[in-house]
């Protein structure tokens, strides 16, 4: 894991960034196929499952991952773009009596094609002084166990919505005040892989048609990547937040 995103105000990347992430891109990509997370039964030593939580629909394609109970409202979007549409949301769980369900990695399933390369989801505010290693990325940074992809116009829906929230409380927040009640009555709709206090949420801003996936990020806290999956035709199919390496997480259980 590199240096984590700047959380700034968002400018476009330079030319100079943009010389220097094409120079390094190859570093950044994953060579685990994403995809086999919703296409195989076992990965590793361990069974997976797939849990469909609806779609997601991005107006513009310009979109974002984050925390969404700490920097929904000022996180810069990714300079990969997707055409804009209404798009399935699924997620790969790792089912455990031991470890508990783990999601371990959220899918957008853009087009029905297979990915044949990933590329690194950036934001052009990284900073690209240090030489990467295979297996380094830039991820989005988690403080409260959650995860999200949305797109700039979800983004700007909710700042109308929460400003107007704030002119009748200051003192409210994001979890307790909005997502908290959300989440744990979505676990009592749908348990299936939810704790009690809800792992997953795919809220509509209201009054608008703008919608936001969100879901448990893996093991919880921590820095994660997302991934841009590209057909044979060089085309975007797939968008994935990975949340855990299977394989090396679990590699020593049966």
């Amino acid at each position: 894991m590199l240096k984590p995103n700047q959380q700034e105000e968002t400018t476009m990347p330079t030319a100079e960034w943009l010389n220097k992430y094409e120079s390094i891109k190859d570093k950044l990509a994953c060579k685990t196929d994403l995809d086999a997370h919703f296409t195989e039964k076992v990965i590793g030593n361990m069974d997976v499952n797939v849990l469909d939580i609806g779609a997601v629909h991005f107006p513009t394609g310009t979109i974002f991952a984050c925390d969404p109970l700490v920097e929904l409202d000022d996180t810069p979007p990714f300079i990969q773009t997707i055409p804009a549409g209404t798009y399935p949301v699924k997620i790969c769980v790792v089912p455990s009596e031991k470890y508990g369900d783990r999601y371990a990695c959220a899918k957008v399933e853009v087009s029905r094609e297979k990915p044949v390369r990933y590329e690194l989801a950036m934001t052009g505010e990284e900073d690209l002084g240090e030489e990467p290693a295979e297996g380094d990325y830039f991820g989005f940074g988690v403080d409260t166990g959650m995860g999200c992809v949305a797109d700039v116009q979800t983004q700007a829906a909710f700042k109308t919505y929460w400003a107007k929230r704030l002119e009748e409380d200051p003192d409210i927040d994001f979890y307790n005040d909005l997502f908290c009640d959300l989440l744990e009555e979505n676990a009592k709709a749908h348990p299936k892989y939810q704790g009690d206090y809800g792992d997953w949420l795919n809220w509509t801003v209201p009054d608008t048609d703008c919608n936001l996936p969100i879901f448990a990020s893996g093991w919880g806290d921590g820095s994660y990547p997302v991934y841009f999956g590209y057909d044979a035709k060089g085309e975007v199919c797939t968008v994935y937040v990975r949340f855990i390496d299977i394989e090396a997480s679990y590699k020593e259980q049966a």
